[in-house]
């Protein structure tokens, strides 16, 4: 039996637009490959001729998610380095890519959901891919930033990548919990946090003994 002939170049795109609103209406969990689908006008078929399951569609739209999210980043590192402030550069450049993430609110709910599904084997070890992928171009980034002197240009730019990833996520879930917080006020402030250091001052010491 010969296999189907290959749908229509824009079906899989149509596909990734059905998914998108079947998965933010229904979570991922709930969300069949039937109703995405029915939602898109096409065959289950239709589906499995472009994705081999619902997590493989899944990663798909995490792609086209990832790539619209970052690649207003170059436009933006461009423009921070025009100004003279860094520390004030910094701070536009993680309100812009937050604002971003913020238009579509669906979103980040329905990623923090997908990542509780990493026990199983397959979606870990992808997860693990992606992550990587995109530790890649936070450190391509990075280095962008050092050559405008927006970030220490002697420190690692995998490790300030892990730094970043690691604080937006916490950012993220931090939004996701509570969307009432000032994420842009809140911004600012670990920024100076960041700027100023962490470290203890000389200054500091006898504050945790004063009654």
């Amino acid at each position: 039996m010969s296999r189907p002939r290959p749908a229509p170049p824009d079906t899989r795109e149509r596909i990734l637009d059905a998914a998108a609103h079947v998965f933010a209406r229904k979570g991922y969990q709930a969300a069949s490959l039937d109703e995405v689908a029915r939602e898109a006008g096409l065959t289950k078929g239709a589906i499995y001729w472009h994705f081999r399951s619902k997590g493989d569609l899944f990663f798909a739209l995490l792609d086209v998610q990832f790539q619209r999210h970052t690649d207003p980043v170059i436009e933006d590192l461009r423009n921070a380095a025009i100004g003279t402030d860094p520390r004030r550069a910094l701070i536009m450049l993680l309100q812009a890519a937050f604002a971003r993430l913020r238009a579509d609110t669906d979103w980040p709910r329905l990623y923090l959901e997908f990542v509780s599904q990493a026990r199983d084997d397959d979606v870990r070890a992808r997860l693990a891919q992606f992550h990587a992928q995109s530790l890649a171009v936070i450190a391509g980034s990075v280095r962008t930033m050092q050559a405008a002197g927006l970030a220490p240009a002697e420190e690692d730019p995998e490790l300030q990548a892990s730094f970043w990833s690691a604080l937006f996520d916490g950012l993220m879930l931090a939004w996701v919990i509570n969307p009432q917080t000032d994420q842009d006020a809140l911004i600012v402030r670990m920024v100076d946090l960041i700027w100023h250091g962490i470290a203890p001052r000389p200054d500091d010491s006898h504050r945790g003994n004063s009654p």
